[in-house]
């Protein structure tokens, strides 16, 4: 009996611990693996038709919707480079990263389906081509991608990113915990990205202003992970997040929910991602300090939560 040919990938979430947006215009920004959250895709050959699927549906390759076309001509574009553009498959996602939430789910989906493709064929894949394929896919999906979801899904230690420079990794030896908590509204990233170019043009001086106050934050930050200084850290979170609200990217909701975090004892709260919805994140110093948070987010609100360590 012939046996069922089949490809799988995996990777995982992230989170933008500081310089979301300001990193589209040159600034760094670093990233943190959140490795609770998993993507897996599993590419099987089947005897006809191209199917996606997922906990929700099943659907043609040629039916998939608007939402998901960076996702739609990254198979096809894998398809292809292997000369398979007729190959009979299944394609299974397999996930508990919310999408839409500044989570990197794209990223992620994007990652483990390259993975799964050159998986199945056999062949040798290189970081040059996940950050090929799945920019690719990041630019479709979202406009003007800087790359650092590409960078950050791929990473299982925090990383330093730089538009245009190679990824690095960050070694952090501070201990705490990070509450991540869903507003429950999707993000909208191309409207946010759109939002920030058009402060740049309307509110030039104050834009700039607070995409060069996220770069400093950002290297700040940077220097507080190698400390035990928790503290420190919140404060450069609330920093961040009023620079984010300066420059259109917030949402009341949010604020809501970072209002709450703080006043249950949180040392820093600020929206990660996009904007405009998606989820928050809080800075705890023990865990116990993050479930009481946890259950304070719960109640102003959020959608779901989730705890892990820096």
């Amino acid at each position: 009996m012939r046996v069922q040919k089949i490809g799988i990938g995996e990777a995982h979430a992230k989170l933008i611990l500081v310089g979301e947006h300001a990193v589209v215009y040159g600034q760094p920004a670093i990233a943190l693996p959140v490795t609770i959250l998993k993507m897996k895709v599993t590419l099987t050959e089947q005897g006809f038709g191209q199917y996606i699927e997922d906990a929700d549906m099943r659907r043609r390759l040629e039916r998939m919707g608007e939402d998901f076309e960076g996702i739609r001509q990254l198979i096809l574009r894998l398809l292809a480079k292997f000369h398979a553009e007729k190959l009979p498959f299944s394609l299974e996602i397999d996930s508990n990263i919310p999408r839409g939430r500044g989570l990197g789910a794209s990223a992620a989906l994007a990652t483990a389906i390259t993975r799964a493709f050159y998986n199945f064929f056999d062949t040798e894949l290189s970081m040059s081509d996940i950050f090929y394929h799945v920019n690719f896919s990041e630019t479709i999906m979202h406009g003007r991608a800087s790359g650092v979801d590409a960078a950050a899904v791929n990473s299982s230690k925090p990383i330093w990113f730089v538009k245009g420079t190679p990824m690095k990794t960050i070694d952090v030896t501070l201990a705490g915990f990070l509450v991540i908590a869903d507003s429950g509204i999707r993000g909208r990233t191309t409207q946010a990205v759109s939002i920030v170019q058009n402060n740049l043009i309307e509110k030039t001086e104050e834009t700039e202003k607070s995409i060069a106050a996220l770069g400093q934050l950002t290297h700040d930050v940077r220097k507080i992970l190698g400390t035990d200084n928790l503290e420190s850290l919140g404060v450069a979170m609330n920093q961040a997040q009023e620079n984010l609200e300066k420059m259109g990217v917030s949402h009341p909701t949010l604020e809501t929910l970072i209002r709450a975090a703080r006043k249950s004892g949180a040392l820093g709260a600020k929206l990660t991602g996009s904007g405009l919805g998606g989820v928050i994140i809080a800075l705890a110093p023990s865990e116990i300090d993050a479930v009481r948070i946890s259950q304070s987010l719960a109640l102003s609100g959020a959608q779901n939560t989730w705890i892990f360590n820096i």
